[in-house]
């Protein structure tokens, strides 16, 4: 039974749930001249992508051939529209597969309908799902990561839903709106609901023997954070809490996010971050 979820409602009435930004430790970083080595993170991730784009092409039946690539590229899913000034295409007008080209790039693709004639040559827009992760300077790309551009282009709160070919670095991956935003620099950030406790009684008969010192807290979250990993040599998670304090993930107590969407963990209060 999953007693958290059950009195979670009450328990917020009293103690409110608060967003906190998670740092997920990948592992160590390359070794300084002085022999040092510091942890890396997934976020913080800059990235250069795109979502979308638009193209110059024309349409005969169901088959649209794109003579050019003006922003971002195509993939099978997408929504696309355009008109020559007398044929446009229907609402609703998919991309299916791409029939010859390079991958997303000029070439032929099957439409799930005709235009409402053969289009001229013209500019097409696509509304896409897709995010086209061309390079990563810095990080590690997650699902449930949320992607910012400034205000620039990217609609808000669009978030990474899934890893479609890329695993964290260059790649495609599913994101939460269709939109289209031209290839620009990117980051992302990875926010979580939290309920912050003392800790218990209990919570300190669990963690004795671990030594910790300093000052402590007891963290509900609706997703997972680990603390120090020795086999993948991650360092513990970093949680950085409203108020702008930083605490270390040292030991997840309640590991239930794959069944139930949450974990608590003990973490300690940190110096800077």
């Amino acid at each position: 039974m999953n007693l958290h979820s059950i009195v979670a409602g009450a328990i917020g009435t009293v103690n409110p749930f608060q967003p906190v930004t998670v740092q997920i430790s990948t592992g160590p970083g390359a070794t300084s001249a002085s022999g040092k080595r510091s942890p890396t993170f997934a976020t913080p991730c800059s990235i250069t992508g795109s979502i979308g784009g638009t193209f110059t092409a024309t349409s005969a039946g169901t088959t649209l051939t794109v003579a050019a690539v003006l922003t971002g590229t195509l993939q099978p899913g997408d929504t696309v529209s355009g008109t020559d000034g007398v044929n446009s295409m229907l609402v609703g007008t998919t991309i299916v597969e791409q029939l010859s080209g390079t991958a997303g790039e000029a070439g032929t693709y099957e439409l799930s309908q005709p235009a409402s004639g053969n289009l001229g040559s013209c500019t097409v827009t696509s509304l896409s799902t897709v995010l086209n992760v061309t390079a990563v300077a810095q990080g590690s790309l997650q699902n449930g990561q949320t992607l910012s551009d400034g205000g620039v282009a990217l609609a808000p709160g669009t978030s990474i839903t899934g890893l479609l070919t890329g695993s964290g670095g260059v790649g495609t991956y599913q994101v939460s709106f269709p939109q289209t935003v031209p290839s620009e620099a990117m980051t992302t950030a990875l926010t979580l609901l939290a309920d912050i406790q003392a800790l218990s009684t209990k919570d300190l008969r669990q963690i004795d023997g671990l030594n910790l010192q300093g000052t402590l807290r007891a963290i509900y979250l609706n997703g997972a954070v680990a603390g120090l990993v020795r086999p993948t040599q991650q360092g513990g998670d970093i949680i950085t809490f409203p108020d702008g304090t930083v605490w270390l993930v040292n030991q997840v107590l309640e590991p239930w996010s794959l069944t139930a969407g949450w974990c608590k963990a003990i973490c300690t209060l940190q110096n800077g971050s």
